[in-house]
């Protein structure tokens, strides 16, 4: 007898990683589904393959799908596409699915038993954690993403165009470490409306998924006992910073978070030595010997060096091996991952 619901599949590209499948991911009788097919090229080849070519194709084709959009809009869709085909993982296992979904489904409140300190020193090895671009890998485009809220910004409340922002943006950025930084200075902008409709305004939920095998390796970091904390070190406001491990799964495992107080003039953040000092304090470590320090930003790293970090590691995603040449030539004194889990061989003394 003939089943009465409808003879249908999914998708092989429309399954998450996390078991469920992507809105519109199923169709009837097809290889692939509609969803997929249009986002293909003329040899059948993945159109978001590359997402620059989909900018390009896609401003090409912009009057045929809205006169209205401007490039950045374009651009800021293909981000969101190539993201939602990033947590497509067809090669992990059932296990790694299985373990996936159950944090995914459970996620762990945030709590952080310190707070934003500062904690009563008492010189225990700390270590800090930068987050954006290194908690969750640079590849998922987050930064591509901030950069358009940004300009926008700058364009709208400055009365700009495209390349009067994109200049002033740079210039700040130069300037001071952080756009907000220039735009608080020298247009008296409030830093926390600026938060609003730029971090506070990313659409992560799209785009981070749990991450259960960086969690259990923070939780055997904690549970060797070599390292009295796990601390939080940003230039993104404390909002945007909470966010991020809650979404990734993580809301539950560190101490305590130095962030960038967008509502203090002037701002502190990295790489200035008032942020590390800070950091320091916050995080209860008189001697910076003592301090553990992971960040993507070649500037971060190179500053944590001069200032006397002990331990300090730049994770750059998938680096090459002349890449890792070149940066150890400019500062001996660092060690380079190619991603967040290899941190027990950059630092095995704690694990």
């Amino acid at each position: 007898m003939q089943s009465s619901k409808e003879n249908t599949s999914v998708c092989p590209r429309g399954k998450s990683i996390l078991g469920s499948v992507l809105e519109n991911s199923k169709h009837e009788n097809k290889s692939v589904c509609s969803v997929c097919e249009d986002r293909k090229n003329e040899d059948g080849t993945d159109r978001d393959s590359n997402w620059e070519q989909v900018y390009k194709q896609d401003e090409v084709n912009g009057a045929t799908l809205s006169r209205q959009k401007s490039k950045d809009m374009i651009k800021e869709e293909a981000i969101l596409l190539r993201a939602s085909r990033s947590q497509i993982n067809i090669h992990a296992s059932l296990h790694d699915q299985m373990e996936q979904a159950h944090l995914a489904a459970h996620l762990p409140k945030v709590y952080l038993p310190c707070g934003f300190g500062p904690v009563k020193p008492d010189n225990g090895k700390v270590f800090f954690f930068d987050i954006d671009n290194c908690l969750y890998k640079k590849s998922t485009k987050i930064h591509d993403l901030m950069q358009i809220y940004i300009h926008r910004y700058f364009k709208k409340h400055l009365h700009l165009n495209d390349q009067e922002a994109y200049r002033l943006h740079m210039k700040y950025y130069k300037e001071y470490g952080l756009a907000i930084e220039g735009l608080v200075r020298k247009h008296r902008i409030n830093a926390l409306d600026y938060n609003k409709v730029v971090d506070d305004a990313l659409p992560l939920d799209r785009i981070l998924v749990p991450n259960s095998k960086l969690r259990k390796l923070l939780i055997r970091l904690k549970h060797e006992g070599k390292i009295q904390r796990l601390w939080l070190f940003t230039n993104a406001y404390k909002n945007h910073g909470l966010r991020v491990i809650k979404l990734l799964g993580l809301g539950d495992l560190f101490d305590g978070m130095s962030f960038c107080d967008y509502s203090h003039v002037p701002m502190t953040c990295k790489p200035m030595k008032s942020a590390f000092d800070k950091a320091l304090e916050d995080a209860g470590v008189t001697d910076p010997r003592n301090a553990y320090f992971i960040d993507d930003s070649s500037i971060n790293v190179d500053a944590a060096s001069k200032f006397g970090w002990g331990h300090i590691i730049q994770y750059i995603e998938d680096a090459t091996a002349d890449e890792i040449s070149k940066r150890k030539a400019e500062n001996p004194n660092i060690t380079i991952i190619k991603d967040i889990i290899e941190l027990p061989k950059a630092c095995p003394e704690l694990f």
